[in-house]
């Protein structure tokens, strides 16, 4: 089973908007300003994806519910698409939302970006949502990492932090605490609410055109703490802001050669299991994409 776990399809607004900022990070990044959504849903199907997580998160507050319905509507269009809500720091009424989201759209968890959104995780304003979530038994994923491409800072302190004080709630780092992945993978060792993803990593450590730094110590690390824990890691592409084509993103993961149980969890098992964790008898239930 082959599952992205981190895509982000979005309104045409919000998706020109992301484009445009990649192209003025990346010249020349693949993806172009103007793709649209059938076509980016197409890439999908060309590269024989089963199952995607969408995630789509207010940069406004006022963005809330607008994208919370299209999520929903993309879902009820294309059910392999697996959504997950989000909020904004800025809304009233968080735990209201969280349920919307949870039980009457039946989403998967929740995404937040600290770095895009301009937030801290720590904000005494966020702790309603965790709690919800909690509450409910639902994942949340959280970006992590990049804090040199972003020019802001993510303490893995203030990571460790949330999982601590909700020890109930499924927490994801996304981009696994790039580039501090003995960092993450300690905490993988020591909390069992906690999962990796390695969004965009592959990219950043091989591929030329987006390297953020020459990090070799790193790659050491990377690759012993996947081969050991690669049952609590998934995989997945940012398309269509990752680095690169979604063909060209799958490429450099292929061009890693892990073991073949290694790269059956990272492209799909670990989140085919995790997905399962939540939603018992999904993937029995809801048909794959339509191959190309």
């Amino acid at each position: 089973m082959l599952i992205d776990v981190h895509v982000h399809l979005l309104p045409p607004k919000r998706l020109a908007g992301l484009l445009k900022w990649m192209h003025r990070y990346y010249a020349g990044h693949p993806v172009p300003v103007d793709v649209t959504l059938d076509e980016l849903i197409g890439d999908y199907a060309k590269l024989k994806v089963d199952y995607l997580f969408n995630f789509a998160y207010p940069i406004e507050p006022q963005e809330t519910e607008a994208l919370i319905a299209f999520n929903a509507d993309l879902r009820s269009r294309h059910p392999w698409i697996i959504p997950w809500g989000s909020l904004h720091p800025g809304n009233p009424g968080k735990a209201q939302i969280v349920e919307l989201c949870i039980r009457d759209h039946n989403f998967l968890g929740f995404k937040f970006h600290p770095f895009i959104q301009r937030f801290d995780p720590l904000d005494p304003r966020m702790p309603e949502a965790y709690q919800a979530l909690q509450d409910l038994g639902r994942p949340c994923v959280f970006h992590t990492g990049f804090e040199e491409f972003y020019g802001l800072s993510l303490p893995v302190s203030t990571m460790e932090q949330i999982v601590r004080s909700f020890p109930r709630l499924p927490v994801v780092f996304a981009h696994s605490l790039f580039p501090e992945f003995g960092d993450a993978f300690r905490m993988l060792e020591r909390y069992d609410n906690v999962w990796l993803e390695m969004t965009n990593v592959f990219g950043a450590l091989w591929d030329d055109r987006y390297r953020v730094t020459k990090l070799e110590p790193q790659k050491k690390v990377l690759l012993e703490g996947i081969g050991a824990h690669s049952d609590r890691i998934m995989f997945g592409s940012d398309h269509p802001a990752g680095m690169g084509t979604l063909e060209e993103i799958y490429r450099t993961l292929d061009d890693l050669r892990f073991p073949e149980i290694v790269k059956e969890n990272l492209l799909g098992e670990t989140a085919r299991r995790f997905v399962e964790r939540f939603k018992p008898g999904f993937f029995s239930r809801v048909p794959a994409s339509p191959k190309a």
